[in-house]
């Protein structure tokens, strides 16, 4: 009876407000031990988990990590340079927590611009627009002759050494007669009615000019523009072609008999003549006195425009053209006679106007460069 009494009146003491109490502590207390457990596993399984990590700091906050899973290799000469982040704490798993991979750098490639010329010389610029509105030859020629620091002017070159003649005219029968673009410079230079000449006439004013003893002058044909940078501007010379303006596509303009002769000519318009300077993987560079200095075209452009002139180019060295001993200067120095000039185009038959800077002449309502 004692202990059935015991135990009824512990019931209805657990029953009663203290009872309760004693309940709600020794829950507490349960639970309490159960989260330190719980702790304790969680705690242990992450740092089993987590990779050992070597880490150097730097002033900046900023570390580099060298790890198995996380070493790459970028370029030659860059590293892998992180912000240093806390590895994720793994909730609610027993896996071990992946790290994130590095945002690997953007791919460093050469910078290849293709308009960076491979070689150009300096050759003082002359600008022809002005001046000499169908002068572009003899410009060219002056600034070649700069170039090697021959004092020449573009107006002592043409006054005084280019050959001059004819534009081509229409007879009183309506025959079209004139001057051989070969020998003589058709027209005046200072004119925009003037038409324009080739190769050999300014091979044949320069040799008048120059120290043979010091420079030469030549004309060749047929030879590619590649080979002229390989000859000439790879070895510091400058190199005259005759194309077009602005490498315009060729065409033919009008066809004469040239005077005294039955042979017949045909111009090819917009005939210009530039000075070649430089080269790059696509494009030539010129002093085009239309344009400006080191002025660049498209490596087909230019070809076409240079094989419908016919090849023609013009080659002016410090090379000397004689190598024999200079004979000793005369004590009375022979004095400079004016070379013969051609008649003036204005005095044939017909007439026209021209637009700069094409050098377009138009004669009997047809328009010539």
């Amino acid at each position: 009876m004692r202990k059935n009494d015991a135990r009824q009146k512990l019931a209805d003491f657990l029953k009663g407000p203290n009872g309760k109490k004693i309940w709600i502590a020794a829950s507490g207390v349960f639970l309490a031990a159960v989260c330190l457990c719980l702790t304790a596993v969680i705690t242990h399984r992450r740092n089993a988990a987590e990779p050992p990590k070597t880490v150097a700091a730097t002033p900046e906050t900023t570390v580099s990590e060298t790890t198995t899973a996380t070493t790459e290799t970028q370029t030659a000469t860059t590293t892998e340079t992180t912000t240093k982040k806390p590895a994720p704490k793994p909730v609610g798993t027993t896996k071990p927590v992946e790290r994130e991979e590095p945002a690997l750098p953007p791919k460093v490639t050469q910078n290849k611009n293709e308009n960076h010329p491979i070689r150009c010389l300096n050759v003082p610029f002359i600008d022809q627009r002005k001046k000499y509105p169908t002068g572009c030859e003899s410009v060219a020629a002056v600034m070649a002759m700069q170039y090697y620091g021959m004092p020449i002017s573009v107006e002592t070159f043409i006054d005084r050494y280019l050959p001059k003649g004819t534009v081509p005219y229409l007879d009183a029968a309506g025959t079209r007669f004139g001057d051989d673009p070969r020998k003589v410079f058709l027209g005046n230079p200072y004119s925009e009615k003037g038409w324009g000449c080739y190769a050999p006439v300014i091979v044949n004013a320069v040799n008048r000019y120059i120290d043979k003893y010091k420079y030469s002058v030549k004309a060749v044909y047929g030879v590619s523009l590649d080979a002229l940078c390989k000859q000439y501007i790879d070895k510091g010379i400058p190199v005259l072609i005759w194309a077009t303006q602005n490498m315009k596509k060729a065409e033919p303009g009008k066809t004469w008999y040239i005077t005294g002769t039955d042979e017949t000519f045909t111009w090819i318009r917009p005939m210009h003549c530039l000075l070649l300077v430089g080269y790059d993987a696509s494009g030539y560079y010129f002093n085009d006195s239309l344009q400006g200095k080191n002025f660049r075209y498209s490596k087909s452009s230019v070809q076409a425009a240079y094989k419908a002139l016919g090849m023609q180019a013009v080659i002016i060295s410090d090379t000397p053209a004689l190598t024999t001993t200079k004979p000793e200067p005369t004590t009375e120095p022979e004095t400079e006679t004016e070379p013969e000039t051609g008649t003036d185009p204005e005095t044939g038959t017909e007439t026209g106007t021209v637009t700069t800077p094409t050098e377009t002449v138009t004669a009997s309502g047809d328009t010539e460069t």
